[in-house]
């Protein structure tokens, strides 16, 4: 007796042995020990819950078509639209039944559970003499009750029969529309709703369905194993083997994979279809890519296999690993077809056919370049001839989806990552290492610079005078890849233009809270500007900072209804120029955070403040991105926005603080010289400065911020830092 004998249908509790005395010979008798040791030690309660998840077994019969598996829901998911034909076989009676799937649950730790309306094959025809048992259609009608009813059905009682079943033992099969029934069998219109006429006949649908239980049952079937061209008896994978132990470090997967090299040793022409998985949200016990290949042209054997991948993850990296291991297993001079989801694999599979004749500097610009190398290592020492060919992914081809499931189940439940060994590839001349121990297979320059823009962004965000933006960063308010646009654009149309340079300027102090306010004009030049003289220059009351500046209750009208103006001025840009049109547009804008608090009289925003300070949030982004299809139309016309809004920014709020500086500036008696000259003339009463200003020198390099883009004061005791940043430029 199977574990799948003595548990419910859904493999979440063990069965009552009354109910399990029923499948038994010999229904007499106690209740044996072996049941209350199961139910001891595999049971949480008395309700008979298994204290263990049972793994969902992947299909061991590829060639028939099931229906799609439903997704993890704590309700049941009604089925609506057209029907959805199905077929099992059912062990009891040794028969088939037909139904229509009605509702489908799949609840966490369950297996999905289907309840069907019961169909039965029946001749609905006026005379069936004049046709022959081979044309004679297959038609069905509904069940009017039956012993296979499931009465606990919860649900449209209209069915007279429900049946439950295992969602994953279910065959698809195909129903014929009302016109092709009525032209086959031409009765009443009225009766043609009563029933449908399928498009095999019934023994085709019977022995299919058979032939299935009996494979996921592991019992063998009286059919010839072979592809479909001869095998090669004198084939050995000597070649094969080498090839796994010089290139596949992992010993387990050296071993697996010099097993299935064994089993196709004897095949000539093999047809493979290769996925791969790759998940950005992975957790600890998982990897974030895996991938996995099966073999279609051996019927009813199964010969699969799938794996893990790290570092550098990518989509396209994952399917060209699983391309990588199937081509190491093929035997010798085969002829092999690959069939893919991923159109990046096979254009780079073309593109890199060459990429001995390249020069070292253009192969290390090469994306994945140490897979590629190994591929066509593999080609040219086992001789193979390669076809790929693109399949459509989830388009219910059934091999397809077997490959996307076992890689899924390769990123989940591999124990260790697919690597691959360079030193043994005659192209790889060099390579390049990360911490001996991550080859870097990708461009080399772009990647460096990744690393050191991520190192530069850290460093940014953790500068105390910068809090703002970390806090800003963890609640998801800045979008960083339109900001860092932005921060690099132009908007005078001039490479050289003295007025670029003051708007990349003032982009940097708005961002970095680096506009010379009186604080800050007092830390750096304490005798000409003392404490006393730091007050705001608008409402005289708080001290002059760049947080209070954008914040001053002084301006907050002005600020209000700048951001009225610009407010209308995006509304009549995507009137303008929207790929989406839509009636709610001005509802969008003055109803978004950005500008809505502008509009209804209430306190500014976050991000709006953060837009004043030069950063693109992601609220502005979304509004661009509900109105236009791609990204390009996005970046033509936002940057050009955002542009004129911070110039006139500049020129409203900015020069209206600086008129008012101006006046404090005469009333103290200084100049522009006075600040210029400020070092060489004060540089013999360096006493009186720090007598002057309280705050030390410790005190001021804790409170000074410097950029980290474009200052290496930040790095001078970062000798591994500088290593990397001059290794990586164009001087070496």
């Amino acid at each position: 007796m199977f574990l799948d004998q003595v548990i419910t249908i859904d493999s979440a509790y063990l069965l009552e042995y009354k109910k399990i005395k029923e499948q038994l010979q010999n229904k007499q008798g106690r209740e044996p020990r072996w049941y209350k040791f199961l139910k001891d030690h595999i049971t949480l309660s008395d309700t008979g819950r298994l204290n263990f998840e049972i793994p969902t077994p992947l299909i061991q019969n590829p060639m028939v078509s099931r229906p799609v598996i439903p997704p993890v829901a704590t309700e049941p998911i009604h089925l609506k639209g057209k029907p959805k034909w199905v077929t099992i076989w059912i062990p009891e009676i040794s028969d088939i039944v037909y139904g229509r799937i009605i509702t489908t649950t799949h609840y966490p730790n369950s297996i999905p559970i289907s309840y069907i309306e019961h169909w039965i094959n029946q001749d609905v025809s006026n005379d069936s003499r004049i046709r022959t048992p081979r044309s004679q259609p297959t038609s069905i009608v509904p069940c009017q009750g039956c012993a296979q009813h499931y009465c606990h059905y919860i649900g449209s009682c209209k069915p007279k029969c429900i049946i439950q079943v295992k969602h994953l033992q279910l065959l698809s099969i195909t129903a014929l529309s009302k016109k092709k029934n009525e032209s086959i069998i031409p009765i009443a219109k009225q009766r043609h709703n009563t029933f449908n006429i399928l498009q095999y006949s019934h023994p085709h649908y019977r022995l299919l369905a058979f032939n299935d239980h009996l494979i996921r049952n592991g019992q063998t079937l009286p059919v010839s194993t072979l592809p479909s061209n001869p095998p090669s008896l004198t084939s050995l994978p000597s070649v094969n083997y080498r090839l796994i132990t010089n290139l596949i470090s992992e010993q387990n997967i050296v071993n697996e994979l010099k097993h299935k090299a064994d089993l196709l040793a004897p095949f000539t022409s093999l047809i493979f279809y290769t996925d791969g998985s790759y998940n950005q949200e992975f957790t600890s016990t998982e990897f974030q890519m895996g991938y996995g290949w099966i073999i279609s042209n051996i019927p009813n054997v199964d010969i699969t296999y799938n794996g893990a991948a790290e570092y550098f993850p990518s989509s396209t990296k994952a399917e060209i690993l699983a391309i990588l291991t199937a081509l190491i297993v093929c035997p010798l001079k085969g002829s092999i077809d690959i069939f893919t989801d991923s159109q990046a694999a096979i254009d780079s599979f073309y593109k890199s056919r060459n990429l001995h004749s390249i020069s070292p500097r253009r192969f290390n610009k090469i994306n994945n370049n140490i897979l590629w190398s190994t591929i066509h290592h593999i080609i040219e020492q086992l001789k193979l001839t390669i076809k790929l060919h693109k399949v459509k992914a989830h388009s219910g081809n059934t091999f397809n989806d077997k490959a996307d499931e076992l890689a899924k189940k390769g990123r989940i439940d591999s124990k260790a990552a697919t690597k691959i060994l360079h030193d043994h590839l005659p192209s790889q001349n060099v390579t390049i290492m990360w911490n001996e121990e991550i080859p870097l297979d990708k461009d080399v320059r772009k990647c460096i610079g990744t690393i050191l823009n991520y190192k530069k962004l850290e460093d940014h965000l953790n500068h105390p005078s910068l809090s703002f933006i970390k806090n800003a960063t963890k609640n998801n308010l800045i979008d960083w890849s339109f900001t860092t646009r932005w921060f690099n654009y132009n908007g005078r149309n001039d490479s050289t233009s003295t007025l670029h340079t003051k708007d990349t300027r003032w982009k940097i102090r708005c961002s970095t809270l680096t506009l010379p306010t009186l604080d800050i004009m007092s830390r750096n030049y304490p005798i000409l500007i003392n404490n006393d003289n730091i007050a705001c220059l608008m409402c005289g009351e708080c001290t002059e900072t760049n947080a209070h500046f954008w914040e001053c209750p002084f301006i907050q009208t002005d600020v209000r209804n700048y951001f009225v103006q610009i407010g209308d001025q995006l509304i009549a840009l995507l009137k303008s120029h929207a790929d989406i049109h839509s009636l709610t547009i001005n509802d969008t804008i003055k109803y978004s955070t950005t500008f809505g608090w502008a509009y209804r009289s209430t306190p500014m925003h976050p991000t709006a403040l953060l837009f004043l300070k030069s950063y693109i949030t992601n609220d502005l982004v979304d509004l661009f991105r509900k109105h236009f299809n791609h990204t390009k139309t996005i970046i033509r016309h936002i940057f050009p926005f955002i542009h004129d809004v911070s110039t006139r920014i500049f020129k409203t709020l900015w020069k209206k603080r600086n008129d008012k500086w101006k006046i404090r500036r005469s009333e103290l008696g200084l100049t522009k010289s006075s600040f210029k000259d400020y070092r060489r003339n004060h540089r013999q009463n360096s006493s009186i400065t720090l007598t002057r200003n309280p705050r030390n020198r410790t005190h001021q390099l804790n409170c000074s911020y410097i950029n980290p883009f474009n200052d290496f004061r930040n790095f001078r005791l970062h000798n591994d830092f500088l290593y990397i940043l001059f290794s990586s430029s164009n001087f070496t």
